[in-house]
């Protein structure tokens, strides 16, 4: 199974490294705008992204303007994370895997409040909400200490398969935005 998934890792990095970055911008931001209908008021997780992953910057840019909440994430240590509250890009700085993270000393730690909705990257989605990570199994491990939180996967169009290896401690993503669609999940009521 580890062999399969690191596999289809290699491959699926290529197919986002191969995108054209006016495709990459676009994709982007029409995932930004799909999602921002599947958040609720209140406090929304997130990333920064790496430079080939979807960048939700656009969206962050919006919450913050409205006076939302955002929370990134930090690594903490092998497989663990913790999550600050960003009140914009200066509050970043390079960090772990060179992500951007959260300079704790300008964005206080603070807990992912009940049924918050997490926004998670990822390799590769199905539209049954399988999801391959990197492989650091950071968010598989918060979705299972927070069965409360809601996950959203966000990816271009590329990481759409067909089919994904699946193990029991791999999280499944309750609503899943490609490439500005809703492949899976919808907005609440």
């Amino acid at each position: 199974m580890t062999l399969a998934k690191s596999g289809l890792r290699a491959a699926m990095r290529s197919a986002r490294r191969a995108m054209d970055a006016g495709m990459r911008a676009a994709e982007s931001a029409a995932v930004c705008a799909a999602c921002l209908p599947l958040l609720p008021a209140g406090v929304c997780g997130s990333y920064a992204a790496l430079p080939d992953e979807v960048d939700l910057i656009g969206l962050h840019r919006h919450l913050w303007s409205a006076g939302r909440a955002v929370l990134l994430p930090r690594v903490a240590g092998p497989g663990r994370l913790t999550w600050h509250r960003v009140a914009g890009p200066d509050c970043l700085r390079p960090g772990a895997y060179g992500i951007a993270e959260p300079d704790p000393s300008l964005a206080p730690a603070a807990e992912l409040p009940d049924g918050a909705v997490v926004l998670v990257p990822g390799v590769a989605f199905c539209a049954d909400g399988r999801r391959l990570g990197q492989g650091g199994g950071f968010y598989d491990r918060l979705l299972e200490a927070r069965p409360d939180l809601r996950a959203i996967g966000v990816g271009f169009a590329c990481q759409l398969v067909d089919d994904l290896p699946a193990e029991a401690h791999d999280r499944r993503m309750h609503a899943l935005v490609i490439a500005g669609r809703i492949v899976l999940g919808q907005a609440p009521a």
